[in-house]
């Protein structure tokens, strides 16, 4: 053999040993694409969900603050059925004392 033919034959050799590195690598490559790819759906439905839950907390949040808002109200508008009642009820105590006041004075 040559020099030349070992050479040829050592370039040979390591050009096949990078094809082989580049074909691991590559398809390790793709692998982690693969795994990429799985991840980011796996994340988007993540998202989906817990933006959902969000969403329904908010509306349950929303509902209660309503209802508050409504038995709030009902409660104002009965005190102020209550003051009325009682407002009338002291004028009238007041007009009887001053007719007690007229009648004995």
């Amino acid at each position: 053999m040559t020099v030349l033919q070992g050479v040829l034959a050592g370039a040979g050799l390591v050009a096949v040993l990078i094809g082989l590195l580049w074909r691991l690598f590559a398809h390790f490559d793709a692998r982690n694409e693969s795994r990429i790819e799985q991840l980011d759906t796996k994340n988007e439905r993540a998202h989906a969900a817990i933006s959902e839950n969000i969403k329904a907390v908010d509306e349950r949040a929303e509902r209660r603050a309503e209802a508050q808002r409504t038995e709030l109200e009902a409660q104002r508008t009965a005190l102020e059925a209550m003051a009325r009642d009682v407002a009338f009820l002291a004028g009238r105590q007041a007009e009887r004392d001053q007719q007690a006041e007229q009648t004995s004075g």
